[in-house]
């Protein structure tokens, strides 16, 4: 985690003075306004039923004329020590291959390329916005995500470019289940369509 977090703040830093070649996207919102794919946030609760939660999600992009190349980086964690404890997690890494249709990146259509691999931590319960099924303890599932959409330039500020970037994906999932699970009763393979209208893309 330490590294990949150095060599994204090392490539940002590096290419921070080109304008609009960098991206960052914001899609996936939770009933708690968190994202699943640019969010570092933590809470607790201290009352009779403690309960805590971190999560990590980083999803970045750099671009090479009309191609775009990107890494993601999901990690969360939580836990509840009610009368009967829980505890969940998981990590998430990947990388991405984009092409859009314009030399403009805020105002084109693109076509993506993501593959992911997800793991659950020691206590499992983890899922993602690409997975149907939840990962258990020493479960874990790859991801093949095809996505089409469109960027809209909505505003400018301080050199950030704000776009709206609805987008379709189709998601194509296969999974490694532990020794212990029911494997009759869980596929080995599931595939998700998914219409993503609630989605921002952030250029600099």
């Amino acid at each position: 985690m330490k590294k990949l977090l150095v060599a994204l703040v090392a490539l940002t830093t590096a290419s921070a003075f080109s304008a609009g070649k960098n991206m960052v996207r914001f899609y996936g919102f939770t009933d708690a306004g968190m994202s699943d794919s640019f969010d570092v946030s933590m809470k607790s609760d201290d009352a009779e039923e403690a309960y805590s939660m971190q999560n990590i999600a980083l999803n970045y992009a750099r671009a090479f004329g009309q191609w775009q190349v990107g890494v993601t980086y999901k990690t969360s964690s939580s836990s509840s020590n009610a009368s009967t404890p829980v505890e969940m997690g998981g990590t998430t890494m990947g990388i991405s291959g984009y092409y859009n249709l314009e030399e403009d990146l805020g105002n084109t259509c693109y076509f993506a390329l993501h593959y992911l691999t997800h793991t659950a931590s020691e206590t499992g319960g983890y899922s993602t916005s690409e997975l149907m099924e939840d990962l258990g303890e020493d479960d874990t599932a790859t991801s093949i995500v095809l996505e089409y959409g469109h960027r809209w330039t909505v505003g400018s500020a301080w050199g950030f470019d704000l776009t709206y970037a609805p987008n379709i994906t189709y998601a194509m999932n296969s999974y490694s289940w532990d020794v212990s699970a029911n494997d009759d009763a869980k596929g080995a393979a599931e595939s998700a369509l998914a219409w993503n209208w609630i989605k921002f893309d952030v250029l600099f």
